[in-house]
């Protein structure tokens, strides 16, 4: 069974510089979740909408029951935010949407995915079939491998080490993950503003859908079994007080997890946009790839004057 759950909210945007109208992000963003799901199976839509408009909620709900697909909504309403910045009033529904995570059954995915990521057609169901390539790399493959140099290095012959590893059944429990977004600031190239930052070591790993790279660094959006979610608990509850001294952002609340206990994958032909600001525009896309999946997504309800698309091509690199 697969859980997508989103947080939306149609505020005004945290990311001053947004390329995008944030209700309109919002919605069609839902509504490129909405399509993924016609190629599934087993699979449930969870949205937890945080205080949004009217119209959003009105247009948010239409959009859904018009999909036929099986969505749920948690809609929030007002409370105390008081001496509050933006940025922890939107930790509300964090809290909200990892309570519910919590009471998932153990084996079933969690796809997390913020109201800002726009995907392209099948993406869901490509991360799920490469998740199980990954998990038997991990867990079947590398032990093996491992088991293999473990006795080349003690002076058995080929043919024993062959014969061993044959009777090998051995499984580790790694946990796995994967980000769906290519995050461009991981790469080593001039313009890259956060070039001593970001860019770390990683290992390249090819599978049937193509390459993909290990990552210490994710936003909010990531696909994990739920058991794993519980495990690290303590570390996913910081989440909902990131921007405050407890715990800055994601680079030192989860990224600990990913450097350390979880191994996270992300695809570098990437299956989702980040609608925020033009330099998160992948390397393998143009501009005219961002407009048409932009387009490809409009729901009945776009107005006009929402449906812009502001690239600043100064800032995309390739």
């Amino acid at each position: 069974m697969l859980h997508i759950i989103t947080r939306t909210c149609d505020k005004a945007s945290i990311q001053s510089k947004r390329i995008v109208n944030k209700t309109e992000c919002a919605l069609r963003c839902v509504n490129s979740v909405l399509k993924n799901m016609e190629n599934l199976d087993d699979v449930d839509y969870h949205i937890i909408d945080d205080r949004s408009s009217e119209y959003f909620r009105d247009s948010l709900t239409k959009i859904c029951e018009e999909s036929k697909q099986n969505v749920t909504f948690d809609f929030l309403g007002d409370r105390d935010t008081e001496g509050q910045n933006p940025h922890a009033q939107s930790r509300f529904s964090v809290k909200v949407a990892y309570d519910y995570i919590y009471n998932l059954p153990d084996e079933d995915f969690v796809y997390i995915v913020d109201d800002d990521h726009l995907h392209y057609p099948d993406a869901i169901k490509r991360m799920l079939y490469t998740w199980d390539y990954l998990d038997h790399l991990v867990n079947v493959v590398n032990p093996r491998d491992t088991l293999r140099k473990s006795l080349w290095s003690m002076g058995k012959s080929d043919e024993e080490t062959d014969l061993q590893v044959a009777q090998f059944d051995g499984k580790t429990d790694n946990d796995i993950g994967i980000f769906p977004q290519c995050f461009v600031q991981m790469f080593p190239f001039a313009l890259n503003p956060t070039l001593d930052f970001y860019v770390r070591p990683c290992n390249v790993v090819p599978t049937p859908t193509g390459y993909y790279q290990t990552t210490w660094y994710t936003h909010e959006t990531f696909m994990l079994k739920a058991k794993v979610f519980k495990k690290h608990k303590e570390t996913f509850d910081r989440l909902q007080v990131t921007g405050t001294p407890a715990a800055g952002w994601e680079g030192d609340t989860i990224s600990e997890l990913w450097e350390k206990h979880v191994k996270m994958f992300m695809p570098l032909d990437p299956y989702v946009m980040h609608m925020s600001v033009s330099r998160d525009l992948p390397f393998t896309w143009r501009p005219e790839h961002a407009m048409q999946l932009w387009e490809d997504n409009k729901t009945p309800y776009s107005l006009p004057e929402n449906s812009d698309l502001n690239l600043n091509l100064q800032e995309i690199t390739l």
